[in-house]
């Protein structure tokens, strides 16, 4: 850019257009410089040390009290959807187009309009250089040249230089692209990346077996949004093998939108179910609820369900009775109250009691009273033992039948519109890296100049790669001229 000047008394003074324009071309060289990429760069790779050393997306409670304002005044709660890192993420994509664009002119012309002339000198200081000779004229050891380049796939250029003839070949020129098409994956997954965290969101919800939800509540804030459908768990099932080590988590989801099934899918924790681009990823598990149904001596019978409480913990997942555990029942003119005194998630017996803390085989210690509330001695209240699901204990005419186990699902929510535009970047990220090592470029400079003999040849050669793989080219040249 060129600076506009006006004289004012004699003096010259930078006027605002050229001052702009200075300060243009300022922000320019700042964004093509090396050095600002390894600041970026740098500052890039702590801020993704601090994303994985400090706790993301985690209730207030997990920090300690006295930093947490202070982390999250600083986005480092949420590293990765703050403002600051796509801001980050944006000045890498700056500098990385800027060094492209500054650079795209001398690849073009090196691809599509290389320079051929070059002194013999320039030739001779070339990575591999040979003298030659020949017997023909100038032209006619030109023409052997080129068609022995040729031969060899190369591209050869061709310009009269007075009474010499100069030659440019190259072979491989895609070669010259690697590095753009790979910061242009950059670029695309930058891109993508951006627009997935603008536009999409990561949530969890929480399904009982037999229920649904139409709702998820976002990670990095707890807010509720809305699916704009309903999600339903058929049944969750976890596989293990003999020794009870488990195989695989599996949850049976249905999708209903408008009254009608839309999509069903058995999904596990490597294959989620996917529905207007939102995903559903098996995340968690545990157990919801217990059914229990109580036969009266008349027959009659009457079911009432028993919440439990799934809690993670370093040593693994405890399970509880939440609520009253008293629960009264009147069968036919008599009553019965059942008291779950304990739960045992993978029941097996004995004095170990449970096998493991998954819900496979969940149990119950229940005991049972006819006389409470008015008679609440400790004598009135009889010990049935454990009551593993689908069995059942009897008690003064009474059946107890503990029926059903409810599991729930820990279900990851996803929606990430940028995902096909990342996996583009990544398949342009290998295209660039296949370019750039199995492509090698290679150029061959020739002068061929008129002596006593006929024409002397000057040849010079040059590659990315090790200087033996010119070694076929030039053998292919001293033959064409022998």
């Amino acid at each position: 850019m060129r600076k506009k000047l006006r004289e004012y008394d004699g003096i010259e003074e930078v006027s605002s257009e050229a001052k702009e324009a200075s300060l243009l071309e300022a922000v320019w060289r700042t964004f093509s410089s090396m050095k600002t990429a390894i600041v970026l760069l740098l500052i890039l790779a702590a801020a993704s040390v601090a994303g994985t050393v400090i706790e993301q997306n985690a209730p207030a409670e997990a920090y300690d009290p006295s930093l947490h304002p202070i982390l999250k005044a600083l986005g480092l709660t949420n590293v990765y959807g703050s403002s600051w890192y796509v801001l980050l993420l944006a000045l890498i994509g700056i500098n990385l187009m800027v060094c492209s664009i500054n650079r795209f002119g001398t690849a073009w012309r090196r691809t599509f309009r290389p320079r051929v002339a070059a002194k013999p000198s320039q030739i001779a200081n070339m990575q591999r250089s040979e003298k030659l000779a020949s017997t023909g004229t100038v032209q006619e050891a030109a023409g052997k040249v080129a068609a022995a380049l040729c031969a060899g796939s190369y591209h050869v250029v061709t310009e009269q230089d007075g009474s010499e003839v100069v030659l440019y070949a190259s072979k491989g020129r895609p070669g010259i692209w690697g590095p753009y098409v790979t910061h242009l994956s950059i670029l695309v997954i930058f891109a993508g990346a951006m627009l997935g965290n603008r536009l999409g969101f990561h949530g969890h919800t929480i399904i009982a077996e037999g229920d649904y939800t139409d709702s998820y509540l976002l990670q990095d804030n707890g807010q509720k949004g809305d699916l704009g459908f309903r999600i339903a768990l058929e049944q969750f099932t976890i596989e293990h093998d003999k020794e009870r080590n488990p195989t695989g988590y599996k949850s049976d989801l249905k999708v209903f939108e408008g009254g009608r099934l839309a999509a069903r899918k058995v999904i596990d924790v490597n294959h989620p179910l996917t529905y207007k681009g939102v995903s559903f990823f098996q995340a968690d598990y545990g157990l919801s609820g217990l059914v229990m149904k109580i036969t009266g001596p008349n027959g009659d019978t009457e079911r009432f369900h028993v919440n439990v409480w799934t809690q993670d913990t370093p040593s693994g997942k405890q399970y509880c009775i939440s609520g009253d555990p008293w629960s009264e029942v009147k069968l036919g003119g008599r009553k019965l109250t059942i008291f779950v005194h304990n739960l045992a998630p993978d029941y097996i017996g004995g004095e170990q009691i449970n096998a493991s803390d998954m819900p496979l085989n969940p149990a119950i210690l229940i005991m049972a009273n006819d006389r409470f509330p008015e008679y609440k001695g400790l004598d009135a209240w009889s010990r049935l033992g454990w009551l593993p699901v689908s069995h059942s204990a009897e008690y003064k005419g009474f059946r107890i039948t503990l029926e059903k186990a409810i599991d729930y699902t820990g279900l990851e929510v996803v929606r990430n519109p940028g995902l096909p535009i990342i996996y583009s970047g990544f398949g342009l990220m290998l295209l660039g890296v296949f370019i750039s090592f199995y492509i090698s470029h290679k150029v061959v400079r020739i002068r061929v100049s008129p002596s006593k003999e006929g024409a002397a040849v000057v040849a010079g050669g040059m590659s990315r790669s090790d200087p033996s793989v010119l070694d076929k080219d030039f053998e292919r040249l001293r033959s064409a001229l022998a």
